[in-house]
Protein backbone atom coordinates (compact mmCIF):
# COMPACT_ATOMS: atom_id res chain seq x y z
CA UNK A 1 0.00 0.00 0.00
CA UNK A 2 2.86 2.30 0.26
CA UNK A 3 4.12 2.30 -2.74
CA UNK A 4 1.24 3.91 -4.33
CA UNK A 5 0.92 6.19 -1.93
CA UNK A 6 4.08 8.17 -2.12
CA UNK A 7 3.69 7.45 -6.41
CA UNK A 8 0.39 9.50 -5.64
CA UNK A 9 2.02 12.41 -3.55
CA UNK A 10 4.85 13.20 -5.94
CA UNK A 11 2.52 13.17 -8.98
CA UNK A 12 -0.10 15.59 -6.67
CA UNK A 13 2.68 17.86 -5.45
CA UNK A 14 3.21 19.22 -8.84
CA UNK A 15 -0.23 19.50 -9.68
CA UNK A 16 -1.06 21.53 -6.13
CA UNK A 17 1.42 23.61 -7.72
CA UNK A 18 0.61 27.56 -8.48
CA UNK A 19 0.23 28.05 -12.03
CA UNK A 20 3.28 30.84 -12.85
CA UNK A 21 5.62 28.46 -10.93
CA UNK A 22 5.37 25.43 -13.01
CA UNK A 23 6.00 27.62 -16.03
CA UNK A 24 9.04 28.81 -14.29
CA UNK A 25 9.94 24.99 -13.17
CA UNK A 26 9.35 24.69 -16.69
CA UNK A 27 11.76 27.89 -17.87
CA UNK A 28 14.06 26.27 -15.89
CA UNK A 29 14.46 22.71 -16.71
CA UNK A 30 13.80 22.47 -20.40
CA UNK A 31 16.82 24.26 -21.51
CA UNK A 32 18.96 22.27 -18.99
CA UNK A 33 17.50 19.04 -20.87
CA UNK A 34 18.10 20.63 -24.27
CA UNK A 35 21.74 20.75 -23.04
CA UNK A 36 22.11 17.35 -21.42
CA UNK A 37 21.04 16.11 -25.06
CA UNK A 38 23.48 18.19 -27.47
CA UNK A 39 26.01 17.15 -24.87
CA UNK A 40 25.17 13.73 -24.87
CA UNK A 41 24.80 13.66 -28.63
CA UNK A 42 27.83 16.19 -29.65
CA UNK A 43 30.20 16.21 -26.81
CA UNK A 44 29.38 13.17 -24.99
CA UNK A 45 31.85 11.69 -27.11
CA UNK A 46 34.44 14.29 -25.94
CA UNK A 47 36.00 17.13 -27.54
CA UNK A 48 39.60 15.46 -28.08
CA UNK A 49 42.15 17.86 -28.78
CA UNK A 50 45.35 17.04 -29.92
CA UNK A 51 49.20 18.43 -27.96
CA UNK A 52 50.20 21.11 -29.69
CA UNK A 53 53.18 19.32 -32.31
CA UNK A 54 56.42 21.50 -33.14
CA UNK A 55 56.59 21.64 -36.72
CA UNK A 56 60.26 21.68 -38.93
CA UNK A 57 62.83 23.96 -37.23
CA UNK A 58 63.07 26.76 -35.30
CA UNK A 59 65.29 29.87 -35.52
CA UNK A 60 66.79 32.22 -33.09
CA UNK A 61 67.48 35.40 -33.70
CA UNK A 62 68.08 38.99 -31.81
CA UNK A 63 65.40 41.73 -32.43
CA UNK A 64 64.92 45.02 -31.10
CA UNK A 65 62.21 43.77 -28.21
CA UNK A 66 64.69 41.04 -27.47
CA UNK A 67 66.49 37.35 -28.34
CA UNK A 68 63.38 35.82 -29.93
CA UNK A 69 62.71 31.95 -30.70
CA UNK A 70 60.11 31.35 -33.58
CA UNK A 71 58.70 27.95 -34.31
CA UNK A 72 55.42 26.38 -35.85
CA UNK A 73 53.17 24.14 -34.19
CA UNK A 74 49.94 22.35 -35.52
CA UNK A 75 47.36 20.82 -33.43
CA UNK A 76 44.46 19.11 -34.29
CA UNK A 77 41.07 19.59 -33.05
CA UNK A 78 38.40 16.57 -33.40
CA UNK A 79 34.61 16.32 -32.11
CA UNK A 80 32.94 12.92 -31.51
CA UNK A 81 29.68 12.37 -31.32
CA UNK A 82 27.64 9.52 -30.62
CA UNK A 83 25.17 9.94 -33.29
CA UNK A 84 27.77 8.88 -36.50
CA UNK A 85 28.55 5.55 -37.17
CA UNK A 86 32.46 6.25 -36.82
CA UNK A 87 32.07 8.52 -33.82
CA UNK A 88 33.78 11.98 -35.62
CA UNK A 89 31.89 14.52 -37.31
CA UNK A 90 34.80 16.94 -38.20
CA UNK A 91 38.67 17.19 -37.59
CA UNK A 92 40.39 20.69 -37.76
CA UNK A 93 43.58 21.66 -37.96
CA UNK A 94 45.13 24.35 -36.08
CA UNK A 95 48.33 25.78 -37.39
CA UNK A 96 50.50 28.31 -35.25
CA UNK A 97 53.21 30.52 -35.75
CA UNK A 98 54.67 31.54 -32.01
CA UNK A 99 57.44 33.75 -30.96
CA UNK A 100 58.98 33.41 -27.32
CA UNK A 101 61.79 35.00 -25.61
CA UNK A 102 64.33 33.36 -25.13
CA UNK A 103 65.70 33.99 -21.93
CA UNK A 104 62.65 32.47 -20.17
CA UNK A 105 60.63 30.12 -22.92
CA UNK A 106 57.83 32.59 -22.34
CA UNK A 107 55.53 33.33 -25.46
CA UNK A 108 55.09 36.60 -26.45
CA UNK A 109 52.73 36.17 -29.27
CA UNK A 110 51.17 33.36 -31.76
CA UNK A 111 49.86 34.18 -34.84
CA UNK A 112 47.21 31.47 -36.55
CA UNK A 113 48.41 31.31 -39.96
CA UNK A 114 45.77 27.86 -40.81
CA UNK A 115 42.54 26.72 -39.42
CA UNK A 116 41.59 24.25 -41.87
CA UNK A 117 38.76 21.62 -41.70
CA UNK A 118 40.76 17.94 -42.57
CA UNK A 119 43.74 20.06 -43.24
CA UNK A 120 47.29 18.71 -43.59
CA UNK A 121 50.60 19.77 -42.82
CA UNK A 122 52.24 19.78 -45.98
CA UNK A 123 54.08 22.68 -47.59
CA UNK A 124 54.25 25.12 -44.21
CA UNK A 125 57.46 25.38 -42.45
CA UNK A 126 59.68 28.97 -41.42
CA UNK A 127 62.33 29.85 -43.69
CA UNK A 128 64.36 32.31 -41.53
CA UNK A 129 64.69 35.69 -40.78
CA UNK A 130 66.27 38.48 -42.91
CA UNK A 131 65.50 42.23 -43.33
CA UNK A 132 63.65 42.35 -40.01
CA UNK A 133 61.01 39.79 -41.23
CA UNK A 134 60.42 36.15 -40.07
CA UNK A 135 59.96 34.31 -43.60
CA UNK A 136 57.75 31.35 -43.68
CA UNK A 137 55.78 28.97 -46.05
CA UNK A 138 52.01 28.91 -44.78
CA UNK A 139 51.18 26.03 -47.61
CA UNK A 140 49.82 28.84 -50.24
CA UNK A 141 53.07 29.61 -50.24
CA UNK A 142 55.32 33.06 -49.33
CA UNK A 143 54.47 34.80 -46.02
CA UNK A 144 56.47 37.24 -43.97
CA UNK A 145 55.96 38.52 -40.37
CA UNK A 146 56.55 40.73 -37.64
CA UNK A 147 59.19 39.30 -35.20
CA UNK A 148 57.45 41.75 -32.95
CA UNK A 149 54.15 40.96 -32.97
CA UNK A 150 53.39 37.90 -35.64
CA UNK A 151 51.74 40.64 -37.94
CA UNK A 152 51.63 40.05 -41.22
CA UNK A 153 53.98 42.39 -43.63
CA UNK A 154 53.98 40.61 -46.63
CA UNK A 155 53.22 37.53 -48.85
CA UNK A 156 52.92 36.68 -52.45
CA UNK A 157 50.59 39.29 -53.71
CA UNK A 158 53.27 41.71 -51.98
CA UNK A 159 56.38 40.84 -53.43
CA UNK A 160 54.53 40.17 -57.25
CA UNK A 161 53.24 44.05 -56.91
CA UNK A 162 57.14 45.31 -56.29
CA UNK A 163 58.58 43.17 -58.83
CA UNK A 164 56.37 42.87 -61.83
CA UNK A 165 58.12 40.17 -63.62
CA UNK A 166 57.45 38.20 -60.87
CA UNK A 167 53.48 38.11 -61.52
CA UNK A 168 51.53 35.14 -61.97
CA UNK A 169 55.34 33.37 -61.26
CA UNK A 170 55.15 33.21 -57.78
CA UNK A 171 56.33 29.46 -56.26
CA UNK A 172 54.00 27.76 -54.04
CA UNK A 173 55.32 24.57 -53.31
CA UNK A 174 58.28 24.54 -50.69
CA UNK A 175 61.02 22.80 -52.68
CA UNK A 176 61.32 26.07 -54.96
CA UNK A 177 62.57 27.83 -52.02
CA UNK A 178 66.23 28.23 -50.25
CA UNK A 179 67.64 29.81 -47.04
CA UNK A 180 71.00 30.37 -47.05
CA UNK A 181 73.72 32.42 -45.07
CA UNK A 182 72.64 35.05 -47.32
CA UNK A 183 69.09 35.03 -46.99
CA UNK A 184 66.06 33.88 -48.85
CA UNK A 185 66.30 32.58 -52.84
CA UNK A 186 63.46 31.34 -54.87
CA UNK A 187 63.13 29.50 -58.27
CA UNK A 188 59.81 31.18 -59.77
CA UNK A 189 57.35 29.21 -62.00
CA UNK A 190 59.45 30.71 -65.18
CA UNK A 191 62.19 28.74 -64.12
CA UNK A 192 64.39 32.21 -63.07
CA UNK A 193 66.53 32.53 -60.17
CA UNK A 194 65.51 35.41 -57.46
CA UNK A 195 67.15 36.37 -54.39
CA UNK A 196 65.58 38.75 -51.58
CA UNK A 197 67.02 41.81 -51.22
CA UNK A 198 67.17 44.36 -48.07
CA UNK A 199 63.35 44.12 -45.90
CA UNK A 200 60.05 43.76 -47.03
CA UNK A 201 59.35 42.23 -50.94
CA UNK A 202 62.56 43.86 -52.09
CA UNK A 203 64.22 40.98 -54.51
CA UNK A 204 66.36 40.51 -57.75
CA UNK A 205 67.24 38.21 -59.89
CA UNK A 206 69.64 35.81 -58.67
CA UNK A 207 72.91 34.68 -60.10
CA UNK A 208 74.63 31.54 -59.68
CA UNK A 209 73.63 29.37 -56.80
CA UNK A 210 75.62 29.44 -54.02
CA UNK A 211 78.26 26.61 -54.14
CA UNK A 212 78.87 24.43 -50.58
CA UNK A 213 81.36 26.15 -48.98
CA UNK A 214 78.84 29.63 -49.25
CA UNK A 215 76.16 27.63 -48.03
CA UNK A 216 78.46 26.55 -44.65
CA UNK A 217 79.75 30.03 -44.17
CA UNK A 218 78.47 31.99 -41.24
CA UNK A 219 75.20 34.07 -41.89
CA UNK A 220 75.42 37.75 -43.06
CA UNK A 221 74.08 40.10 -41.03
CA UNK A 222 70.91 40.83 -40.50
CA UNK A 223 70.06 36.87 -41.24
CA UNK A 224 69.32 34.12 -39.03
CA UNK A 225 68.89 30.38 -40.34
CA UNK A 226 66.69 28.06 -38.30
CA UNK A 227 68.51 25.34 -36.21
CA UNK A 228 70.01 22.28 -37.32
CA UNK A 229 67.74 19.81 -36.13
CA UNK A 230 68.38 16.39 -34.76
CA UNK A 231 66.95 14.90 -38.26
CA UNK A 232 66.16 11.47 -37.10
CA UNK A 233 69.32 10.76 -35.27
CA UNK A 234 68.00 12.03 -31.74
CA UNK A 235 69.78 13.16 -29.08
CA UNK A 236 72.95 12.14 -29.87
CA UNK A 237 73.35 14.05 -32.97
CA UNK A 238 74.26 17.00 -30.09
CA UNK A 239 77.03 14.81 -28.97
CA UNK A 240 80.44 15.55 -29.20
CA UNK A 241 83.45 13.69 -27.70
CA UNK A 242 86.36 16.97 -27.46
CA UNK A 243 87.97 19.39 -29.28
CA UNK A 244 91.71 20.69 -29.99
CA UNK A 245 92.69 23.57 -28.27
CA UNK A 246 95.62 25.73 -30.54
CA UNK A 247 96.61 22.39 -31.93
CA UNK A 248 98.33 21.35 -28.52
CA UNK A 249 95.78 20.74 -26.56
CA UNK A 250 93.06 18.08 -26.46
CA UNK A 251 89.84 18.33 -24.05
CA UNK A 252 87.18 16.02 -24.34
CA UNK A 253 85.21 12.83 -22.42
CA UNK A 254 86.77 10.04 -21.54
CA UNK A 255 86.70 6.45 -19.29
CA UNK A 256 89.45 5.32 -18.20
CA UNK A 257 89.51 1.67 -20.08
CA UNK A 258 89.65 4.09 -23.24
CA UNK A 259 93.27 5.89 -22.32
CA UNK A 260 95.84 3.17 -23.94
CA UNK A 261 93.65 2.97 -27.27
CA UNK A 262 93.84 6.28 -27.92
CA UNK A 263 97.39 6.84 -26.69
CA UNK A 264 98.64 4.22 -29.00
CA UNK A 265 96.36 4.84 -31.69
CA UNK A 266 97.00 8.78 -32.21
CA UNK A 267 93.28 9.21 -32.89
CA UNK A 268 90.66 9.66 -30.32
CA UNK A 269 87.14 8.65 -31.64
CA UNK A 270 83.54 9.61 -31.10
CA UNK A 271 81.61 8.51 -27.96
CA UNK A 272 81.04 5.22 -26.64
CA UNK A 273 78.58 5.19 -24.19
CA UNK A 274 77.18 1.69 -24.69
CA UNK A 275 80.54 0.44 -23.63
CA UNK A 276 81.63 2.85 -21.23
CA UNK A 277 78.90 4.72 -19.59
CA UNK A 278 80.54 6.11 -17.23
CA UNK A 279 83.24 9.09 -18.47
CA UNK A 280 85.26 12.25 -17.07
CA UNK A 281 86.68 15.51 -19.08
CA UNK A 282 89.84 15.13 -19.60
CA UNK A 283 93.10 16.59 -21.18
CA UNK A 284 95.67 15.82 -23.05
CA UNK A 285 98.74 16.88 -25.25
CA UNK A 286 98.63 17.04 -28.87
CA UNK A 287 101.88 16.64 -30.52
CA UNK A 288 102.86 14.58 -34.44
CA UNK A 289 105.69 11.97 -35.06
CA UNK A 290 107.08 11.54 -38.97
CA UNK A 291 106.02 9.07 -40.80
CA UNK A 292 106.11 7.06 -44.13
CA UNK A 293 102.75 9.09 -45.29
CA UNK A 294 103.90 12.22 -43.31
CA UNK A 295 102.93 13.80 -39.74
CA UNK A 296 101.02 11.52 -37.47
CA UNK A 297 99.57 12.84 -33.96
CA UNK A 298 100.29 12.09 -30.88
CA UNK A 299 98.55 11.97 -27.78
CA UNK A 300 100.42 12.17 -24.38
CA UNK A 301 100.02 13.31 -20.96
CA UNK A 302 96.52 11.93 -20.49
CA UNK A 303 94.40 13.12 -16.90
CA UNK A 304 91.35 13.77 -15.98
CA UNK A 305 90.38 17.39 -14.57
CA UNK A 306 90.65 17.07 -10.89
CA UNK A 307 87.73 18.50 -10.01
CA UNK A 308 85.62 16.79 -12.66
CA UNK A 309 82.93 14.37 -11.47
CA UNK A 310 81.85 11.62 -13.53
CA UNK A 311 79.03 11.54 -15.46
CA UNK A 312 76.47 8.71 -17.24
CA UNK A 313 75.84 8.68 -20.83
CA UNK A 314 77.45 11.92 -21.53
CA UNK A 315 78.95 14.25 -24.54
CA UNK A 316 79.91 17.99 -24.91
CA UNK A 317 76.89 19.67 -26.23
CA UNK A 318 77.24 20.27 -30.08
CA UNK A 319 74.30 22.35 -31.80
CA UNK A 320 75.01 20.15 -34.62
CA UNK A 321 75.92 22.66 -37.39
CA UNK A 322 77.92 21.55 -40.45
CA UNK A 323 80.34 20.10 -40.33
CA UNK A 324 83.38 20.34 -37.53
CA UNK A 325 81.42 18.45 -34.33
CA UNK A 326 83.27 21.31 -32.45
CA UNK A 327 80.91 21.76 -29.12
CA UNK A 328 79.70 24.95 -27.53
CA UNK A 329 82.20 26.52 -25.90
CA UNK A 330 81.60 29.76 -22.87
CA UNK A 331 83.96 32.03 -21.65
CA UNK A 332 84.40 34.31 -18.25
CA UNK A 333 85.06 31.37 -17.36
CA UNK A 334 86.33 28.94 -19.98
CA UNK A 335 83.51 26.12 -19.87
CA UNK A 336 82.03 23.63 -21.46
CA UNK A 337 78.48 22.39 -21.22
CA UNK A 338 78.14 18.45 -20.62
CA UNK A 339 75.27 16.46 -21.60
CA UNK A 340 74.55 13.32 -19.61
CA UNK A 341 71.46 11.31 -18.24
CA UNK A 342 70.44 10.66 -14.74
CA UNK A 343 69.84 6.57 -15.13
CA UNK A 344 70.51 4.45 -17.87
CA UNK A 345 67.53 3.35 -19.64
CA UNK A 346 64.79 4.84 -21.54
CA UNK A 347 63.62 6.23 -17.82
CA UNK A 348 66.50 8.36 -18.10
CA UNK A 349 66.15 12.10 -18.00
CA UNK A 350 68.46 14.34 -19.42
CA UNK A 351 71.30 16.72 -17.54
CA UNK A 352 73.21 19.24 -18.24
CA UNK A 353 76.41 20.50 -16.67
CA UNK A 354 78.18 23.39 -17.27
CA UNK A 355 82.20 22.39 -16.38
CA UNK A 356 84.85 25.38 -15.77
CA UNK A 357 88.35 24.83 -16.89
CA UNK A 358 91.26 24.26 -15.87
CA UNK A 359 90.21 21.49 -12.28
CA UNK A 360 86.82 20.89 -13.88
CA UNK A 361 84.70 22.12 -11.58
CA UNK A 362 80.63 21.98 -12.15
CA UNK A 363 79.45 25.63 -11.91
CA UNK A 364 75.56 24.46 -12.22
CA UNK A 365 73.87 21.14 -13.00
CA UNK A 366 70.24 21.38 -14.42
CA UNK A 367 67.70 18.49 -14.80
CA UNK A 368 66.33 19.43 -18.02
CA UNK A 369 62.67 18.29 -18.83
CA UNK A 370 63.22 16.58 -21.59
CA UNK A 371 63.84 12.56 -22.72
CA UNK A 372 65.05 13.47 -25.97
CA UNK A 373 66.79 16.55 -27.62
CA UNK A 374 65.70 17.83 -31.32
CA UNK A 375 67.69 21.25 -31.31
CA UNK A 376 70.21 23.38 -29.57
CA UNK A 377 70.39 27.09 -30.09
CA UNK A 378 73.02 28.89 -28.49
CA UNK A 379 72.94 32.62 -27.71
CA UNK A 380 75.22 34.77 -25.60
CA UNK A 381 73.56 34.63 -22.14
CA UNK A 382 70.88 31.74 -22.45
CA UNK A 383 70.71 28.53 -24.34
CA UNK A 384 67.63 27.08 -26.01
CA UNK A 385 66.85 23.84 -26.55
CA UNK A 386 63.94 21.87 -28.20
CA UNK A 387 63.25 18.61 -26.67
CA UNK A 388 60.38 16.44 -25.86
CA UNK A 389 59.27 13.27 -23.39
CA UNK A 390 56.49 11.15 -23.04
CA UNK A 391 53.49 12.20 -20.61
CA UNK A 392 50.24 11.25 -20.44
CA UNK A 393 47.36 12.39 -23.32
CA UNK A 394 45.79 15.97 -22.99
CA UNK A 395 42.47 14.08 -22.57
CA UNK A 396 41.68 10.75 -21.41
CA UNK A 397 41.21 8.06 -23.70
CA UNK A 398 40.64 4.11 -24.00
CA UNK A 399 44.25 2.99 -24.16
CA UNK A 400 46.87 4.69 -21.57
CA UNK A 401 49.57 5.42 -24.30
CA UNK A 402 51.63 8.20 -23.51
CA UNK A 403 52.03 11.67 -25.92
CA UNK A 404 55.37 12.72 -27.04
CA UNK A 405 55.12 16.22 -26.07
CA UNK A 406 57.72 18.66 -27.15
CA UNK A 407 59.41 21.11 -24.59
CA UNK A 408 61.33 24.34 -25.34
CA UNK A 409 63.62 25.20 -22.91
CA UNK A 410 65.68 28.08 -21.73
CA UNK A 411 69.00 27.83 -19.75
CA UNK A 412 70.53 30.92 -18.22
CA UNK A 413 74.72 30.23 -18.91
CA UNK A 414 75.77 32.17 -16.06
CA UNK A 415 73.36 30.59 -13.10
CA UNK A 416 72.11 27.95 -14.58
CA UNK A 417 68.47 28.83 -14.11
CA UNK A 418 65.84 27.02 -16.52
CA UNK A 419 62.56 28.68 -17.62
CA UNK A 420 60.22 26.17 -19.73
CA UNK A 421 57.17 25.84 -21.81
CA UNK A 422 55.64 22.29 -22.11
CA UNK A 423 53.20 22.13 -25.16
CA UNK A 424 50.61 19.65 -23.69
CA UNK A 425 47.89 23.11 -23.95
CA UNK A 426 44.31 23.12 -24.89
CA UNK A 427 43.52 24.37 -28.61
CA UNK A 428 42.54 27.91 -27.57
CA UNK A 429 42.00 30.99 -30.04
CA UNK A 430 44.72 32.27 -31.77
CA UNK A 431 45.10 35.53 -29.49
CA UNK A 432 45.49 33.15 -26.66
CA UNK A 433 48.46 32.50 -24.60
CA UNK A 434 47.97 29.61 -22.86
CA UNK A 435 50.32 28.88 -20.04
CA UNK A 436 52.97 26.06 -20.13
CA UNK A 437 52.22 22.66 -19.03
CA UNK A 438 55.43 21.89 -17.63
CA UNK A 439 56.90 23.55 -14.58
CA UNK A 440 60.24 23.94 -14.29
Amino acid sequence: MREPTVTWRRRNFLRALPGRLRVALAILVVPLVIAGVVWFFVAGGGLVPSAADVQGEPVRTATADGDRVFLMTSQWRTYRTRGTRTGTSYTKLLVDVWGFDAATARPVWRQRIADDRGGVNMGRKILGVQGGVLWLLDGKGLLGLSPRDGAEVADNATLEAANPALRGVMPIEDRYYRFDPQGLSFTAADGRDWRLTGQGSATVPDGPRLDLDAQRAPARPGISIPANTAGGIGTWAFYTRGLNINGKMWLGLLAEPEVAAFREQGVIGGVDPARYPRARVWSARIGSKPTFFGPKATFTDFKPLPEGPEFLTAGLLEDNRCCHRTPILLFKPDSVLVLHRDRLGAAGRLKLTRVSGPLGRPLWTVELPATELEAVMPGETSLVLLGRRDEPPLFPRRDSRPESIDQLVSIDLRTGALGAYGFRIRPTASHDLPASSTNP
